[in-house]
């Protein structure tokens, strides 16, 4: 990034960015190199800057960084941390949630006003942008389950308003991968009114049975790859008796062994060799090629 981009960046976003940050500082995993600039948007104008941007500079959006492993080589690009775009608001059995907006926070405002519908989103980290990229959920369900409607800037620069049959959803994917640079709301339906001590009791009995079963105390980022169509991912790792293996401090959950946790100073590259190591045995093994459900950013050799 040169220092004529750096300055330009500073004239729009003043004192709401940071230069040459350390990536551990925004990723879940803890692990990675140097950020050439992290900045914060919190509005439509500064995003459709930030499209002018990434016409010469890489931009990439997160919300919570609970999904993504930045390499430890760095990131020569904007880093966007999309927490200043939060919020929502409720109609007519309609939900309009930012993509900023925390799961946690989310699911909060539904218990405070007895709004049923998105408690098998408890446990999941991240933001309302990340699960509807992504169509995030847990076992039968998905985000995707739930939208009308969503508003995001396209790869052409415009903004777009889309019904939810407008846009391609599939497991753990959604064609806002391809279609937008930004996601900047969704429009959510509701399962309607409930009491607010039933929906408390769902989400923490599907909060106690994540604890439970995954390993919640250290670093990580979630689910390391998608189930295979009719199977389960971690149940194939234990199997090929990977469960507890390591490289460097990167490690094989022994809770779940679709998760890898960072059990110290764990390197990206060590979570990289890792994750490398576990598709290449279960390809050998099953014949079955596992597909990363996080994403990587950065430089990966």
């Amino acid at each position: 990034m040169t220092e004529r981009e750096k300055k330009e960046l500073t004239e729009i976003f003043g004192q709401g960015i940071i230069f040459d940050a350390n990536a551990e500082d925004f990723t879940t995993f803890k692990t990675g190199g140097i950020i050439s600039a992290v900045v914060f948007p919190s509005n439509k104008k500064e995003i459709e800057t930030l499209y002018e941007f990434s016409k010469n500079i890489p931009v990439r959006f997160i919300g919570c960084g609970s999904n993504l492993l930045i390499s430890d080589y760095g990131y020569d690009g904007i880093l966007a941390v999309t927490r200043g775009i939060s919020g929502i608001s409720y109609s007519d059995q309609l939900i309009l949630s930012y993509s900023g907006t925390k799961i946690s926070s989310l699911l909060g405002w539904c218990i405070k006003n007895c709004l049923s519908g998105f408690e098998f989103l408890a446990g999941i980290p991240g933001t309302i942008g990340g699960v509807l990229i992504n169509n995030a959920g847990a076992k039968d369900k998905s985000i995707s389950d739930t939208i009308e409607m969503v508003e995001y800037l396209d790869t052409d620069g415009n903004w777009r308003n889309e019904k939810k049959d407008e846009i391609l959803w599939k497991y753990r994917y959604s064609q806002l991968k391809e279609k937008a640079f930004f996601v900047f709301s969704s429009t959510l339906k509701t399962g309607g009114k409930a009491s607010e001590d039933i929906i408390k009791n769902t989400v923490s009995t599907i909060m106690r049975q994540r604890k439970k079963t995954q390993p919640l105390e250290y670093p990580s980022a979630g689910s390391v790859f998608k189930n295979p169509p009719g199977l389960f991912a971690g149940r194939i790792i234990e199997e090929a008796g990977l469960k507890g293996y390591r490289i460097g401090n990167a490690m094989v959950s022994e809770k779940h062994a679709n998760f890898i946790i960072n059990t110290g100073k764990a390197s990206s590259t060590d979570i990289w060799n890792l994750i490398k190591l576990i598709q290449e045995t279960i390809k050998t093994r099953y014949n079955i090629m596992f597909e990363p459900e996080i994403e990587f950013i950065g430089r990966f050799d």
